[in-house]
């Protein structure tokens, strides 16, 4: 990584306020990118198209998702538009380059049972104590892992928090009646585990060592405890899980859009399918016609 490639992280992560989650994929993108100019000889501000073409089928080749091709390729026209800027290159190899077209995946989410039955696991004990409250707050606000790993005990007032979400967008939560609870069970426990560090003593969340729990160990608690569950759970299936239910139950798209913090409304309304999914289901098991598909008649 060259002087000026980490001086466009430190922008990201000072001017535009990426989270350290993006920087680092970026890092990794730009990296893979400078990586396969040093196989050419080539310096970023004499590459070309062709170099970009290139670059752009080996991802193809190796079966990279649309999702990681569309950040990779995202990240690369931000590095050249910086450069531009900055140094006053002329060529931006990636300007003519679109977003690969991505198909359309419903997310996995937990049922309203399958989240009792998992949040009932959690546990006594300091560690099921803050299990719970981890888990309960995740449901509960829709927050992302790094979000939730980012709350200090001094930003949950009145069963309220406002997040600092992607790009700076902040946004305000609401903690439901469960996760209210949890946390009161929590907190005494808390009190008498944290370590003696300024950080330590503002996190909400503490791991076994009484520091702030990081997102690794947010993703590892909720493997470990899913591990009796039939369906892949990560922390984000608590988000996808919350999105699915406000919308099951009444809350219009952009309440959904402005909870989740999302920037972009399209990013929003999948829950809108997901929705719709499960009515049409439940028209075939329970309509008569619906149900002649089965003997070659016509589905709904």
């Amino acid at each position: 990584m060259n002087t000026r490639a980490r001086d466009w992280l430190e922008h990201l992560r000072n001017v535009l306020h990426l989270s350290e989650a993006t920087i680092r994929s970026y890092r990794v993108d730009l990296a893979a990118w400078l990586g396969f100019l040093s196989e050419f000889d080539l310096a970023e501000e004499d590459a070309s198209s062709t170099e970009a073409r290139m670059f752009m089928s080996r991802m193809s080749l190796s079966r990279m998702t649309a999702s990681t091709v569309n950040r990779r390729l995202s990240a690369l026209k931000g590095y050249y538009e910086w450069g531009r800027r900055r140094f006053r290159w002329t060529i931006s190899p990636f300007a003519d380059f679109k977003a690969v077209r991505k198909g359309r995946k419903l997310p996995g989410y937990l049922t309203y049972q399958e989240i009792e039955n998992f949040l009932a696991l959690s546990g006594g004990g300091f560690a099921g104590l803050r299990n719970r409250a981890l888990f309960e707050l995740l449901y509960s606000t829709g927050c992302r892992a790094g979000e939730i790993c980012s709350l200090n005990v001094s930003d949950v007032t009145d069963r309220q928090i406002i997040v600092p979400g992607k790009g700076g967008r902040e946004r305000m939560v609401f903690i439901g009646a469960k996760a209210a609870a949890a946390l009161e069970e929590y907190l005494p426990l808390r009190l008498a585990h944290v370590a003696d560090d300024p950080d330590s003593q503002r996190a909400l969340l503490l791991n076994q060592r009484g520091k702030r729990i990081t997102s690794r160990g947010v993703y590892y608690l909720t493997r470990r405890c899913s591990g009796h569950m039939a369906k892949k759970v990560t922390p984000h299936t608590f988000r996808h899980s919350f999105a699915t239910h406000i919308v099951d139950e009444g809350a219009d798209v952009r309440t959904a859009q402005e909870l989740l913090g999302h920037a972009s409304l399209s990013t929003t309304q999948i829950y809108t399918h997901t929705g719709i999914e499960r009515i049409k289901q439940a028209y075939r098991q329970s309509h008569p016609h619906a149900r002649i598909v089965e003997n070659g008649g016509m589905d709904a």
